[in-house]
């Protein structure tokens, strides 16, 4: 990894970092199976209590944008707790990347490596941020709802093809938008599931923002009343 300039902030400096990696053949096929594997959790969550109620809200709202459509396939693919983990960040990375990729799209037409590409450059801002923030956050916080974001963000603004200002600003407003508190276990409530939901329309929200030049503060996990200090 680059060293991270004197004035070039944390977020600026992941976004540099994700953009400048090399993506090989063998990490589009990998991209392709993550995705396949959170699709089938969507799928297969349909059928449980929680995703019957998602899908009645569903309904109940009729077409879907895309950052609804992220929300909802996100929370369905958590569901059953079978998708995948990144051990090291605590966060499940295809329950909010994926979706929110999904959505975006769908909606731009966006198709085949560009589609991979972007959940390989979420999964890798989502699970750094994970990494970064260490296990103690995991005591609190569910990671995949806090880290999540940041992840969402940059998938939809790579499809949405954001320059790197953008980008920033995008992730920035999708880390004010990341929570997850673990209370939810004392009563066996499904807030979980709203937790990556969310996750996923938060950075579908905050780069379709970027994109009309909604701003975000670029030092937002380092700031002193930033991300990592809260």
């Amino acid at each position: 990894m680059a060293a991270q300039a004197a004035d070039e902030t944390l977020i600026e400096a992941l976004v540099a970092l994700v953009a400048a990696k090399p993506v090989r053949a063998a990490d589009l096929e990998q991209a392709a199976l993550l995705t396949l594997d959170a699709l089938a959790n969507a799928v297969a969550g349909r059928a449980s209590a929680p995703g019957v109620i998602l899908q009645r809200w569903a309904a109940a709202n009729g077409v879907l944008d895309a950052g609804r459509e992220a929300f909802l396939l996100g929370a369905l693919t958590h569901i059953l707790e079978t998708d995948d983990l990144h051990r090291a960040s605590v966060v499940h990375p295809g329950c909010v990347v994926v979706p929110a990729a999904w959505a975006v799209a769908r909606r731009e037409g966006c198709r085949g490596q560009a589609f991979l590409r972007a959940v390989l450059w979420g999964f890798e801002a989502a699970t750094r941020v994970g990494m970064a923030v260490g296990p103690a956050h995991y005591r609190l916080w569910h990671n995949t709802a806090a880290c999540g974001p940041y992840g969402s963000a940059l998938a939809a603004a790579a499809l949405l093809r954001l320059d790197a200002a953008a980008t920033v600003h995008a992730l920035a407003n999708a880390g004010a938008q990341s929570f997850g508190l673990w209370q939810f276990l004392a009563s066996g409530a499904m807030t979980k599931h709203l937790h990556a939901g969310r996750a996923a329309e938060a950075g579908v929200l905050a780069a379709d923002l970027a994109r009309l030049g909604f701003t975000g503060p670029p030092a937002m996990l380092e700031g002193a009343k930033g991300w990592f200090a809260a």
